[in-house]
């Protein structure tokens, strides 16, 4: 249950720490690919982690939180032409950053894989709780980090089914669980 308070947590974090103000999804103008996104992937899929250390002030004894926390979602629209990527982290106590990528996807269900291709994004970053970092993706962090090729497959374990999403077929893979 606290794994999946998290992760809608960090879901919920993310989209309003990279929000900008203008944002919505018909202002999102991409010329970039997109095909049809199976139908058991369209909506709305979260992941989130936290460490097993507990930061405690020694001095009187409070609970100050996780010595690092993470959190993933991905928006698949059913056509592909819109989706979404957001990335949250928390470094302790001093340091946290949240990307929101919007764009297009490409699916090739055959080998069991799409491509995130990112139309806009947005970084920002905190340093001791003051935002240091504020600011649009350049062109080419579009193009060379921020659009992607995944690797997806499902698994179903105690009543739930997971997205598994790896960087590479053979890799570690990360659990997204479906949220609304």
């Amino acid at each position: 249950m606290k794994k999946l308070f998290f992760m809608l947590a960090a879901a919920m974090i993310a989209v309003s720490s990279c929000k900008k103000d203008n944002d919505d999804n018909d202002s999102v103008s991409c010329s970039l690919p997109s095909t049809t996104v199976p139908a058991d992937m369209v909506g709305n899929w979260a992941s989130g982690f936290n460490s097993s250390t507990e930061i405690v002030d020694v001095y009187n004894g409070q609970h100050l939180g996780n010595a690092w926390q993470s959190g993933k979602y991905f928006h698949f629209s059913a056509d592909g032409k819109y989706a979404e990527f957001y990335y949250m982290a928390n470094a302790g106590l001093t340091s946290s950053s949240a990307t929101k990528v919007v764009g297009t996807v490409t699916f090739d269900e055959q080998e069991g894989s799409f491509v995130f291709h990112a139309c806009s994004g947005h970084y920002r970053g905190w340093q001791n709780g003051l935002l240091t970092v504020d600011r649009d993706a350049t062109s080419a962090e579009l193009s060379n980090n921020l659009t992607q090729k995944y690797f997806y497959s499902f698994e179903t374990s105690g009543g739930i089914t997971w997205m598994q999403i790896r960087f590479d077929p053979a890799g570690s893979p990360s659990s997204f669980e479906r949220v609304n």
